[in-house]
């Protein structure tokens, strides 16, 4: 097989350079003497990727473009030229997020190549079309300082340039923008835990984390499984934990890492301090993260916007049943595959302005002021409970049966082995 370089921003902690991981991993352990390369601006441990099997080629010219109104003809053409010693007719390019826009300067470098008849794969986990500030930046380098109409740019059709998705729902997108649909593969992410890590019984487990987190070993534990940025909702998990605090114990794993997001997150932890909302934050920093999901009774989701959700995944492998809030672009296949979700809601409604609102479109200042009207008014809890009958059995226990089952599914449907096989299949159609 070709030489496969593997394109993305960066290789920090995260949900892309998890894929990338699994990615490498996969491909090696069916095919050990392929070549494989990961191109990106940036990595804390290029080390750990090497001893993957993967050579790892740094240019911090790949990273997110700094201030885009600027004219970067400079960083443009440093771009070209070191495209230009490492990439060879040969190779499949399989680049992470092409279309993102997180620079676009790179974008428009691998699209010339794509002219030039290079092999592309554009492996899509996010849209720029989700994210306003995202599209504005394409326009500006694509349209004002190259000249290209960007629904053009970003969407074409050439035997040479492949996509992948994540889930149905954004395969019928692309379509929708106007690529063929042979041109677009379904490419669900595989799922894995490191079990490796599990090694005390369960028992001994729960009574660590019980203590190292100070939480209520007469309460369930409720886990929120990822870091809390805007899209994650987690205004919404604090509700839940005002309205059943008798019930659970209520943890958060990570802090964001992003800059942007800091400042709303630190918001929100002020805001259960001054309210004395017990929620364990950072969670994920004092204990090890594989042995909370173990012992957590349930984890929870209250995303309002996914890529390929693995929230709604990962943990079953750890026996753990996930909850939460439906987002079904994401579960249709996952529901199609067999995987059941006995305790999903779609919305909770909240009366807002004289009329009844989702909770997960209000702002977060306004979030905070239900959230304290919550605790100072009886009657107004027992009306947001009427409302939402769903979240008095949110935390019920989901039966062996169900979770052996969906354990059963995910291992065969989207293991590392299945998924390498997909890969594959992909990489054969630039062949013909």
């Amino acid at each position: 097989m070709n030489h496969i370089k593997i394109f993305h921003y960066h290789l920090n902690p995260g949900g892309v350079t998890r894929i990338i991981e699994s990615q490498v991993i996969s491909l090696l352990e069916t095919n050990p003497s392929l070549k494989i390369s990961i191109i990106t601006g940036d990595c804390e441990n290029t080390l750990y990727f090497e001893n993957l099997g993967a050579n790892v080629i740094l240019n911090k010219n790949l990273g997110y473009l700094i201030a885009p109104e600027k004219d970067h003809q400079n960083i443009y053409d440093q771009i070209k030229e070191f495209l230009e010693n490492i990439l060879n007719k040969d190779d499949i390019i399989h680049f992470h997020n092409l279309n993102l826009g997180k620079n676009p300067l790179l974008t428009y470098a691998i699209y010339e190549y794509i002219e030039k008849g290079f092999k592309v794969l554009n492996h899509a986990h996010d849209f720029a079309e989700d994210r306003q500030a995202n599209i504005e930046v394409l326009k500006l380098v694509v349209e004002k300082k190259f000249g290209y109409k960007l629904n053009a740019f970003l969407y074409r059709n050439r035997n040479n340039y492949l996509y992948a998705t994540l889930n149905s729902y954004d395969k019928k997108r692309l379509i929708d923008y106007g690529i063929k649909p042979d041109r677009i593969t379904l490419l669900p992410n595989p799922v894995r835990f490191n079990e490796n890590e599990l090694d005390k019984p369960k028992k001994k487990i729960q009574k660590l984390i019980l203590n190292q987190l100070n939480l209520d070993p007469n309460k369930k534990i409720v886990t929120y499984p990822v870091r809390v940025i805007r899209r994650k909702n987690i205004g919404e998990f604090i509700l839940l934990a005002v309205l059943l605090k008798d019930v659970a114990n209520w943890v958060v794993t990570l802090p964001p890492q992003n800059p942007v997001e800091i400042i709303p997150y630190e918001s929100w932890k002020k805001f259960c301090s001054k309210n004395k909302i017990s929620v364990t934050f950072e969670a994920g920093t004092k204990v090890n993260f594989e042995e909370l999901i173990t012992v957590s009774d349930v984890c929870i989701t209250t995303s309002y916007q996914e890529g390929f959700g693995m929230v709604y995944m990962e943990p079953w492998l750890l026996k753990t049943p996930v909850v939460g809030r439906n987002l079904e672009y994401i579960t249709k296949d996952l529901k199609q595959s067999g995987i059941e979700f006995p305790m999903l809601y779609n919305a909770i409604n909240v009366e807002f302005e004289n009329s009844i609102q989702d909770f997960a479109n209000l702002e977060p200042e306004v979030q905070m002021q239900i959230i304290e009207n919550v605790l100072s008014d009886i009657n107004f809890k027992k009306s947001i409970l009427r409302e939402n009958s769903f979240i008095t059995n949110l935390l019920n226990t989901i039966d062996k049966k169900t979770v052996n089952k969906n354990i059963s599914i995910i291992t065969r449907e989207y293991s590392l082995n299945n998924y390498a096989e997909r890969l594959e299949r992909i990489y054969q159609k630039f062949a013909g």
